[in-house]
């Protein structure tokens, strides 16, 4: 591994570098990160080039409130990437919001200086999560090195640069698994059905995928990608999930997600050999209804149905009044 300068431009390997160079494309042309592939697939190729550091000159990293538990978290178990401080008390509103004069200053020279700002009882969730998920950590038989924290890998593949960030590349094998990453997810609910979820809508299945096959590009190892959800409150469960990946199989996440990544690569080649970065197409279009939707109403109607007819069983169950 080796560092480098922001000027740099870095080929195939993989590379210990600042996560901000890393969101910034340090490849030596326009790489396919995975954020940007699944952009390409679900929206557009505009869309594509408007979250590319390389092509969108306008580019610009983003820093939102929302991530900031996640990203903070993610910092204090990998023993790497950014690191996070309280708002002083005296700078909070009366309500305890970070939304005072000085409170503002102080978040936007945190920002600058690359640490997460958060509030107290932020930080006290994040010491919490952290304890349960170095709890969760040895009872699953997983180490985190900090070396080998936040990697990322390069690699040339049908013809276009790929970029992927792992967080964490164990040495050592996961028995009866080999070799894996372990991805950290913070969410509301880390029940078996929330994560499938997740999976699917945020299309974790890709970003499996990606990872695996350009770090294999970068260093001819074969990884399996083992998630993490963590719940980011009390008492802060942890779910250890690897995608199925079992050819014809109905659950198997992974001939889906080769085909789209395949299709992802096909598509950065042509728009850039075209530098056609088209929006959504300027028809009118029918759409129709998803399979589901018949089924929701018909539903509805038979719950309906079913409390119209307990309504009828209490009034024929009554006694009878008499009129006095």
């Amino acid at each position: 591994m080796d560092g480098t300068t922001p000027i740099e431009r870095l080929t195939a390997g993989v590379h210990e570098i600042p996560s901000s160079e890393y969101h910034a494309d340090p490849c030596v042309e326009p790489s396919l990160s995975s954020t940007i592939g699944k952009l390409l697939i679900d929206r557009s190729p505009l869309h594509a080039w408007t979250a590319s550091p390389r092509l969108n000159p306008d580019w610009e990293p983003k820093n939102s409130a929302t991530f900031d538990v996640g990203r903070a978290a993610h910092s204090e178990i990998l023993g790497k990437g950014e690191g996070f401080a309280a708002c002083p008390p005296e700078y909070l509103a009366s309500n305890g919001a970070m939304s005072t004069k000085d409170a503002k200053a102080w978040i936007a020279d945190m920002r600058d200086a690359g640490i997460t700002p958060l509030k107290q009882d932020q930080c006290d969730a994040i010491s919490a999560m952290s304890k349960v998920m170095r709890e969760a950590l040895r009872d699953l038989g997983l180490v985190i090195d900090p070396a080998r924290s936040e990697l990322a890998a390069i690699s040339k593949i049908d013809g276009v640069w790929n970029r992927c960030m792992v967080d964490n590349a164990p040495e050592a094998e996961l028995p009866g698994v080999g070799k894996i990453f372990i991805d950290l997810k913070t969410c509301e609910s880390a029940t078996d059905a929330a994560c499938r979820k997740a999976i699917s809508s945020y299309k974790y299945d890709f970003q499996d995928e990606h990872y695996t096959q350009v770090w294999r590009g970068a260093t001819g190892e074969r990884r399996t990608m083992v998630f993490l959800f963590q719940e980011k409150t009390a008492p802060f469960e942890v779910n250890a999930l690897i995608p199925m990946r079992e050819e014809g199989h109905s659950a198997d996440w992974g001939e889906t997600a080769k085909d789209r990544v395949r299709e992802a690569r096909r598509r950065w080649a042509h728009c850039l050999k075209t530098q056609e970065w088209n929006g959504y197409p300027r028809l009118i279009k029918s759409i129709g209804a998803p399979p589901w939707h018949r089924a929701d109403w018909e539903q509805a109607q038979d719950t309906l149905t079913t409390a119209e007819a307990i309504v009828a069983a209490r009034k024929f169950q009554e006694p009878e009044r008499t009129k006095s």
